[in-house]
């Protein structure tokens, strides 16, 4: 064999060693990403290239996903059954050319293309993996090609193995697994987000009736209580802003709601009853519906208190009232005390706590406890970056500077931390 032809047998041999290391890599970088994940780049990133990557990705890969991975695992056998051959022409002998082959696509295909990767987290990611959307958007002309090309052998498989397996194979997530995904991504997300999703997502969950405050706790006027000075005090004293009002001598029959705003102009010297004034729609739902459904009758505009019934549109059958703040509580997860309010909720009758009036006038109301052991984590970390980086600063100061700027540092950061306690 000549030295061309010699030349031409390795440089031929080690580009089927780099395309077997590409296959391989697009197998696991391309099989690994997602379609929803693809779905959510192409929705969000604020990078256009990512997003054109992913748009590349997401077109070839809806081509059928079992019929790239063919393509893909034939292309890898093709090339590996062929290097062999183009070897034993270079080097001659069947045995070496199998070992040489066998170690060039191990070494290549293995150990330097599928390299760990150890990143600024002190994570290990193969390139395949970390770079999979890019380096699969690259090759997927390249695939897309020899889709066609092997189509008569590819597709059928393809075609078999959609009918085994089923062809979608994207996942979706259920809420408790969202719940867990949420606290997964805890570093990019404030505590009070995470509460405030999660409590989103019980939202579907949880029944009006665990919700409703019982009639016993309820507040109602009948239509014929005169509104004198000593009723009006009563109404005041209570905080309440909408009575339910009932048919006098059917306390368990009501007719409307009083809306407290329309007696701005009211003169309790004039002594009416409550029939005297325009009664707003109660609207009646059954205690099994779940908090979404009670937000669609908040929704209608027609009233932000809902009564809720064993016997929906008849009466006898009253258990208790929803309100709308009741649904946002639930979202927030955790209660909100107005001014008027004497208790944290109307379960468990704890007394309502409040932040002192110098507290709120000095401008430092303390976060909910879930934000603040995040904050006060933040500065913990504040102060052990402090500290490092005077350490880093040893070698290039004095000790006593050295000693300055550690203790002025020290105590920067110890009053940032006294701060955010209080």
């Amino acid at each position: 064999m000549s030295p061309n032809d010699l030349w031409f047998q390795l440089s031929l041999s080690a580009a089927l060693v780099f395309m077997g290391g590409i296959f391989a890599g697009l197998t696991l970088g391309l099989m690994g990403l997602d379609e929803i994940h693809l779905k959510v780049i192409i929705a969000s990133s604020d990078n256009e290239v990512e997003r054109a990557n992913a748009r590349r990705v997401l077109a070839l890969l809806n081509k059928g996903r079992h019929w790239v991975l063919v393509v893909l695992l034939l292309s890898n056998v093709v090339i590996n059954e062929s290097l062999p051959i183009f070897l034993d022409n270079a080097i001659g002998g069947g045995f070496a050319a199998i070992a040489l082959s066998t170690a060039a696509i191990v070494i290549f295909g293995f150990v330097l293309f599928f390299l760990p990767v150890l990143d600024t987290n002190f994570f290990t990611e193969t390139l395949s993996v970390r770079y999979g959307l890019a380096i699969g958007a690259a090759f997927a002309p390249l695939v897309l090609v020899l889709m066609y090309i092997f189509a008569p052998i590819a597709y059928p498989i393809a075609c078999l193995l959609d009918y085994i397996l089923g062809v979608d194979d994207s996942h979706q997530y259920q809420k408790a697994q969202l719940k867990s995904f949420l606290q997964l991504h805890s570093a990019s997300l404030c505590a009070g987000e995470i509460g405030i999703l999660e409590g989103a997502l019980d939202l579907g969950s949880k029944s009006v009736k665990s919700l409703m405050t019982p009639m016993q706790d309820v507040m109602t006027l009948a239509s014929d209580a005169i509104l004198d000075d000593r009723l009006m005090e009563t109404i005041l004293q209570s905080g309440y802003s909408r009575f339910p009002v009932y048919i006098p001598g059917e306390p368990r029959r009501f007719i409307g709601l009083l809306l407290i705003k329309k007696l701005l102009r009211y003169d309790p010297a004039q002594a009416l009853p409550v029939s005297a004034f325009p009664l707003s729609i109660l609207p009646e739902a059954p205690p099994h519906i779940d908090c979404f459904q009670a937000l669609d009758y908040f929704e209608t505009g027609r009233a932000h208190l809902l009564l809720i019934s064993s016997t929906p549109g008849m009466p006898g059958g009253e258990m208790g009232i929803l309100t709308l703040e009741d649904i946002i509580e639930e979202i927030l997860a955790h209660e909100i005390v107005d001014e008027t309010d004497w208790y944290e909720d109307n379960v468990t009758r704890q007394p309502a706590k409040r932040v002192t009036t110098a507290t709120i006038m000095r401008g430092c109301v303390p976060r909910h406890p879930s934000c603040y052991h995040l904050v006060h984590a933040l500065v913990t970390k504040a102060q052990q970056d402090c500290r490092i980086s005077s350490k880093h600063r040893e070698s290039d100061t004095n000790a006593n500077s050295h000693s300055r700027n550690y203790r002025r540092t020290h105590a920067s950061a110890s009053r940032s931390a006294d701060t955010v306690v209080t």
